[in-house]
């Protein structure tokens, strides 16, 4: 039996967060007006980061046994990217690449008047392309107009090159993709330079002690430069930052690595931090990354960035108010035409 949320029909601004992950998206869309009624993800250790920061309910499991009853008026959400990304496998057999069915299964059942979705570009390649048509045909037939296209963190004053595909669509309205809000990229050094000497005091800022060889080798890699014996560059302090990213990395024989182990920072010989890497996301300093460090590290590289989810969602609020305005005056318009006198 499917569990059930049941709720309110008259929502105001009410959104369903699905693979909410560490929240980045939702923070963007709850600072614009918008409100989780229900943040669904199976990773327990993601939904004690959402426990820890907010008030919003969690169906913690399965996206095959939520349901949802009722009607809101969004549904955003970023399914596994895994299987599409250019960083993993790229397995397109990936059993996490067809979770988007899922996730138009809640489409329909609360009837949304629009849905956003990330995911990594690989969604576009040839060999996965099928998959993003498939949900967007889908969309089509209940009446959405579809956009998507890729955005870049850094236009958005996020220190970080971050190209990621957005699907934005309004049922019987467009949603166009946000602009550049800036030209000046922020910097690695402009968003990091203040932690340098600070450990201690700030969540999720406890950097790791590395071995003296280690420590040696990095202090003499220049910006840019990779450690041939952990696949790992080390950032250039005045220019944003590479992708931050969840998975492990690479060893010297190309062997996947496990845990947290983000680039080599920009002035000292060690590892960024959570708190680094999540400052380099966009995300507040009062955001707290609950779990292991691994487990807070896979949070974030996983995450949208918040400034880009911000963008996305004051798009999504102007075109969806827009749509209530029009509808607002054409219902208007039908009732002065039902009431004019009728003459022979």
């Amino acid at each position: 039996m499917l569990n059930a949320f049941c709720f309110n029909n008259k929502l105001m601004r009410k959104i369903i967060s699905l693979f909410t992950g560490a929240g980045g998206l939702d923070i963007g869309f709850h600072r614009v007006g918008f409100e989780p009624t229900i943040c669904v993800d199976n990773d327990y250790e993601s939904c004690k980061t959402i426990r820890k920061n907010t008030t919003w309910p969690i169906f913690e499991g399965d996206i095959r046994k939520f349901n949802f009853i009722g009607k809101v008026s969004g549904v955003i959400g970023g399914p596994p990217c895994q299987g599409f990304s250019s960083a993993g496998k790229g397995d397109p057999n990936d059993s996490r690449n067809f979770l988007w069915r899922e996730y138009f299964r809640i489409v329909t059942k609360a009837e949304p008047d629009f849905v956003v979705l990330e995911n990594v570009t690989g969604m576009l390649h040839k060999k996965n392309l099928h998959q993003l048509l498939g949900l967007v045909n889908k969309l089509k037939k209940l009446g959405f107009i579809v956009n998507y296209g890729v955005l870049n963190a850094a236009d958005f004053g996020v220190p970080q090159n971050r190209r990621r595909l957005f699907l934005l669509a309004g049922r019987g309205f467009k949603i166009p993709l946000p602009t550049p809000t800036t030209t000046e990229f922020k910097t690695v050094r402009q968003a990091l330079t203040d932690l340098e000497t600070v450990s201690t005091g700030i969540h999720n800022h406890s950097p790791n002690n590395h071995a003296p060889h280690v420590v040696k080798r990095w202090s003499d890699l220049l910006p840019g430069e990779v450690d041939p014996s952990y696949r790992r560059a080390r950032l250039d302090g005045d220019a944003p930052s590479t992708t931050i990213r969840a998975g492990g990395g690479y060893g010297p024989k190309g062997n996947h690595l496990g845990g947290f182990h983000p680039p080599i920072h920009y002035s000292l010989p060690r590892q960024l931090t959570v708190r680094e890497s999540a400052r380099l996301q966009g995300f507040p300093d009062d955001w707290i990354f609950d779990g292991s460090k691994t487990a807070q590290g896979r949070q974030v590289g996983n995450a949208v960035a918040p400034p880009v989810a911000e963008a996305v969602a004051r798009c999504v609020l102007e075109a969806l108010e827009l749509h209530e305005t029009n509808l607002a005056d054409d219902n208007a318009t039908h009732m002065i035409n039902d009431c004019s006198p009728k003459y022979a």
